[in-house]
């Protein structure tokens, strides 16, 4: 089976998703007291960031959980609603030639898998079942019905990223035709999913995978 990995902010979407969340928030009146609440729980992170006292990746991991948690007391629904609100204004945002090639990939039987550290519930109300196979996203956890905030969040993070691929296709017991499998994304800390299979595609690629790229004779989408 060949498989075509996206890698999501910055590749299938040119922009970062932790961007528009906040924007949504800040701007919209239901959500003030959400924004207040993550404002009020991440400065200090943010602050010992910029004071090189937290690391980019601590920073990254703890914005996304206090962003989440600024949620609590709100019923799964809702929050659903919420990121399908937000997929509606990103959607025709998205790389409109890389959606094709997405689509054309899947009518081509490959296995279509998104891996990405966004919010599981705003990639899957961007891409039906119908394009996309799996997605690897960061899950929000809930109980009963309700916001999960003492549960621990997990932000999927680009060196998680193979081990979830290998993990998942050996749990189906699936053989994957790796050399003639392709991966999409935008950040050289993607670099081991784009060296997994053989045909990695930078997409718009920072200044290091762009380095990377034209020395392995790798395609660039620009």
């Amino acid at each position: 089976m060949k498989v075509a990995l996206f890698d999501f902010d910055g590749t299938l979407y040119p922009h970062e998703t932790f961007d528009i969340l906040i924007e949504k928030i800040k701007k919209h009146p239901d959500y003030k007291a959400v924004y207040n609440k993550f404002m009020r729980s991440f400065a200090p992170i943010y602050v010992g960031y910029k004071l090189k006292l937290v690391s980019k990746l601590t920073m990254q991991n703890k914005a996304l959980e206090k962003y989440i948690h600024a949620f609590k007391g709100m019923g799964k629904e809702e929050i659903e609603n919420f990121f399908h609100e937000i997929a509606v204004n990103m959607a025709g945002d998205m790389r409109p030639t890389l959606v094709d090639q997405l689509r054309k990939l899947k009518k081509d039987n490959y296995y279509i898998v998104l891996v990405s550290g966004a919010f599981v519930p705003l990639l899957e109300a961007l891409f039906k079942s119908e394009t996309v196979d799996y997605i690897f996203g960061s899950v929000i956890h809930y109980n009963q019905g309700k916001l999960d905030h003492k549960k621990q969040f997990n932000r999927l993070h680009s060196g998680m990223k193979v081990k979830l691929l290998i993990d998942h296709f050996n749990n189906r017991g699936e053989t994957i035709d790796w050399e003639n499998s392709l991966a999409f994304s935008d950040s050289y800390s993607d670099i081991q999913m784009l060296e997994l299979v053989g045909n990695p595609v930078a997409v718009q690629p920072d200044e290091k995978l762009l380095k990377i790229a034209t020395e392995k004779n790798w395609k660039i989408y620009n």
